[in-house]
């Protein structure tokens, strides 16, 4: 099985931009291409907080959406302009 995983060198460190879920050692081939441009290790690096930030939601449980929910309709009774349709 081969499986191609996208990642950024800098020069020191190898950083995967995608998760690896492994249960066992592979043999890993390492193909280096064009240069990244510094707009783009700023994109991924913006990328990865995004999607460290997100992954928290992951761990809500039904009791914690609920809670979410019951505060997002208190907060919207707050400002009752925003239900009007603009």
């Amino acid at each position: 099985m081969t499986t191609v995983v996208k990642g950024i060198y800098d020069g020191k460190t190898l950083k995967l931009l995608e998760p690896l879920e492994l249960t066992r050692p592979h043999w890993v081939d390492v193909t280096l291409h064009e240069a990244v441009e510094a707009d783009e290790m700023e994109r991924a690096r913006r990328r990865d907080r995004i999607l460290g930030y997100a992954g928290i939601w992951l761990d809500f449980s039904d009791e914690d959406w609920a809670n979410m929910r019951a505060m997002v309709t208190r907060t919207t009774n707050f400002f009752p302009a925003r239900e009007m349709n603009w």
